[in-house]
């Protein structure tokens, strides 16, 4: 990719994004990130089992919504404690409409090569008793009309927040190790996965190669754009579909 098209406009200290020598936030603050993360990850996965997951779907898509924008506020203060400039979380700039169309048609283009290669993976976990079907995510599926509007809303929310988390400040976080980003792409994919623990170990092993995937892209556009764009897109789309499923009682 020819970073000398279309990158006028973004900072000298984005060139290398995101392969850095030095952490964007203090490593303690990393590490009381992390444990929030895996400790609301235990707390739902606990929940998941005891069946607490399921109704009041609009309070708690709410609720989750507000969780997102508390995680991202979090990952936010460590960057500023840091004084690391926002800009460079996020990536290389590119405005104008024509960026935006070309961002969308490379997430497209990203989540359907993404599901095939997810779902050739989630084969081979099914067939090796890995990963089995589980009521937990069509629990939390939306049905009528207003839960999905809401749900999509969270979507965003979602594809904003997660993607600015753990594509931006922990793959840079973790990537500021001797400056490999491989080891922020693998960290940052398995907290990630942990961070679904209430779908499963299947589903967890699915997210973190799907983490994984979003880090490539990323790393690719050298900007969390494109990711974003997919991340609500594919959460959204799986949404509808279970709405649908709902609706014409498939299940």
């Amino acid at each position: 990719m020819n970073l000398s098209e279309n990158t006028t406009e973004a900072p000298s200290a984005v060139v290398d994004w995101p392969a850095r020598t030095q952490p964007i936030a203090p490593w303690w603050h990393t590490a009381i990130l992390v444990i929030i993360i895996l400790g609301v990850s235990t707390l739902s996965t606990i929940k998941s089992k005891t069946g607490g997951l399921a109704g009041h779907h609009i309070e708690r898509y709410a609720i989750t919504i507000a969780w997102e924008w508390v995680l991202a506020l979090i990952a936010w203060w460590g960057i500023r404690i840091r004084r690391t400039p926002i800009r460079e979380v996020l990536g290389t700039r590119r405005s104008g409409v024509r960026e935006w169309f070309r961002d969308f048609g490379i997430a497209l283009a990203f989540w359907i090569v993404a599901m095939m290669i997810l779902a050739a993976i989630g084969l081979v976990l099914y067939f090796t008793h890995v990963s089995h079907a589980k009521k937990t995510v069509l629990n939390l599926g939306p049905a009528t009309f207003v839960q999905v509007l809401v749900w999509i809303l969270l979507c965003c929310t979602a594809g904003i927040v997660e993607e600015f988390v753990f594509r931006g400040y922990l793959l840079q976080q973790f990537s500021s190790i001797s400056g490999n980003v491989l080891i922020g792409v693998i960290a940052s994919s398995l907290l990630f996965g942990a961070a679904h623990g209430y779908e499963g170990i299947g589903a967890m092993i699915t997210i973190a190669v799907y983490g994984a995937l979003f880090c490539m892209l990323a790393i690719r556009r050298r900007s969390l754009r494109a990711g974003m764009i997919a991340h609500a897109w594919h959460d959204s789309i799986t949404g509808i579909f279970i709405a649908i499923v709902k609706h014409l009682h498939l299940v």
